[in-house]
C-alpha cells in the first residue's frame, strides 16, 4: 500500500518545505480540547478518508509551539480508534499521553450523521489495521499567518 503525507492546517504548512507530494487536512486541536467529537470526525476530508479504508498508511505533519499539538496527540487516536471499532470491528486499547483512555472513547456517542459519514467508507475498506501517524516538529512560525500565505503562494508557483 502507499503512503499518504497530509498537513494540517494551519501550522503544519511549514511541512512542504520538506516534502514532495501531500494533501491537506484540518483537526483543530481547539475542537479536540473541547471534546467536540462528532464535529473532528465530521471535518475529516473525504480523502483522508478514503486512503485509510484502502489501506494506505497516512502520516498527518503537524507544527506545535510548546510540544505537539493536541490534534495529534488526542484527535488522532480518538479517529484511529472509531475508525477501529466502525470499519474493522475492534476495539482497539487507545493510549493519550501515556493514559489508557479506551473505556472513555467507547463512551464517547456518536450522532447518526457523523455515522453514516463514516459508515459510507466501510464499504472500500481493505485492510485489517488503520494506518494513522502522526508526526511534528517545533514550530518557527506560530501565528506567523503572512508567512504561511506566502509559502502556499510560493509552493503553488513551484508545482
Amino acid at each position: 500500500m502507499a503512503v499518504v503525507y497530509y498537513i494540517n492546517l494551519t501550522n503544519g504548512i511549514e511541512a512542504i518545505l520538506t516534502l514532495n507530494d501531500y494533501r491537506f487536512v484540518r483537526i483543530q486541536s481547539t475542537a479536540c480540547e473541547q471534546k467536540r467529537w462528532n464535529f473532528i470526525l465530521q471535518d475529516l476530508d473525504t480523502d483522508l478518508l478514503m486512503n485509510l479504508a484502502i489501506g494506505n498508511t497516512c502520516i498527518v505533519y503537524d507544527f506545535g509551539h510548546s510540544g505537539m499539538p493536541r490534534a495529534l496527540w488526542q484527535g488522532v487516536p480518538f479517529i484511529k480508534f472509531t475508525l477501529c471499532k466502525l470499519w474493522l470491528g475492534v476495539e482497539t486499547k487507545a493510549f493519550v499521553r501515556g493514559h489508557n483512555v479506551t473505556d472513555y472513547f467507547s463512551s464517547i456517542q456518536l450522532e447518526d450523521r457523523t455515522l453514516a459519514k463514516l459508515k459510507y467508507f466501510h464499504k472500500f475498506v481493505n485492510t485489517d489495521e488503520i494506518h494513522l501517524i502522526p508526526r511534528w516538529k517545533q514550530t518557527t512560525h506560530d501565528g506567523q499567518y503572512e508567512w504561511y500565505r506566502k509559502e502556499l503562494i510560493r509552493w503553488n508557483l513551484e508545482t
